[in-house]
């Protein structure tokens, strides 16, 4: 055994503790930098709604922040897709994910390569040369297209550390049309809740019914989060499979919901009495607890979707149980987020 393996293997614990200690420190800081690099981002490609939050200041004017926000929809769905992929903000089941689409992406050619030649060897063979073939083209196609194409590559780069404004407005450019019609879509429905609240509220039984319209206008605020996860993971869903199943989703695991209202209402009031510092520091910290919230409720779409797919690695990506009695039908249908 040379000097140097002696010297590595005699390394002290207390040197070990130290690298330990430095590498958490590190992440720590690498999170923290994101966190605060994804408000200002996102301050930045919602310029719409900061303008008019700024100029206007005013919430007798709802309806014009309603049509800024929906202006500025695709930041919130660049922002859900740093989180979704940036190293610094990986959990253990993104770790697993990206894993997995970067394995089968390097080794995807060279296996397509082998099953083609076992293809070609069973080919010259009379009696079960069609059936192999067929069997060998499917199979090779299986492999060579993994990830599928109904399923979004990485947003970021995985050898980053804190890089996030080109990443970020890399992702705005690729989602800004899908995240504007849901975008939209979810502004005019907000509206429309918006002005029944305002005519119910002249009624004297009102008490009875606008604290229930106001519930449902937060339900459509987690509805279009969700859509945000939705347009983030799926490039290829159909615009009303994914308002559908936004709905249906923000109505699933409500505990988490309340956490993300409690964490809006703070985010408001301190918005309005101090601005520039809680924009700065605070729109980061907010969307973050807001995307894991709907993430977490969107989890029950990715692993009914990952069980009918069969792909065992699309199942494991999600950390999905095989598809043995999915009971919600309305959650199926990979057809649709195929197109």
């Amino acid at each position: 055994m040379s000097n140097e393996d002696k010297s590595n293997n005699n390394a002290s614990p207390d040197a070990t503790n130290k690298w330990f200690q430095a590498d958490a420190f590190m992440r720590i800081v690498n999170s923290v930098t994101v966190i605060l690099l994804s408000g200002i981002c996102c301050l930045i490609a919602s310029l719409p709604l900061v303008i008019v939050a700024l100029v206007v200041n005013d919430l007798n004017y709802w309806p014009l922040y309603l049509a800024a926000a929906a202006v500025s929809s695709p930041a919130v769905a660049a922002l859900y897709a740093m989180f979704r992929d940036h190293p610094a903000l990986s959990s253990h089941s993104s770790r697993v994910r990206i894993k997995l689409m970067t394995e089968s992406g390097d080794g995807g050619a060279s296996s397509a390569a082998s099953v083609a030649a076992a293809g070609s060897m069973q080919r010259d063979g009379r009696s079960s040369s069609g059936r192999s073939s067929s069997a060998s083209r499917d199979h090779r196609d299986n492999v060579a297209t993994f990830p599928p194409d109904w399923i979004a590559m990485p947003y970021v780069r995985q050898d980053v550390a804190v890089a996030f404004f080109k990443p970020y407005f890399a992702a705005y450019a690729a989602l800004c049309r899908r995240a504007w019609a849901q975008g939209c879509t979810f502004a005019i429905v907000a509206f429309a809740l918006g002005y029944d609240i305002l005519l119910l509220a002249q009624m004297p039984w009102c008490v009875y019914v606008v604290p229930a319209l106001a519930v449902v206008l937060l339900f459509v605020f987690a509805a279009f989060s969700i859509s945000m996860v939705l347009v983030v993971e799926y490039p290829k869903a159909k615009y009303l499979s994914v308002l559908k199943n936004s709905a249906l989703l923000s109505v699933r695991r409500l505990y988490i919901l309340l956490i993300a209202a409690v964490a809006l209402v703070a985010y408001g009031y301190a918005l309005f009495r101090w601005f520039v510092p809680v924009a700065v520091l605070g729109t980061g910290v907010l969307w973050y607890l807001v995307w894991g919230a709907s993430r977490w409720q969107a989890q029950l779409m990715f692993s009914a979707l990952a069980a009918e797919s069969g792909d065992d690695r699309i199942i494991a990506m999600y950390q999905a149980a095989p598809a043995t009695g999915l009971g919600s039908g309305l959650l199926k249908g990979t057809t649709e987020w195929r197109q």
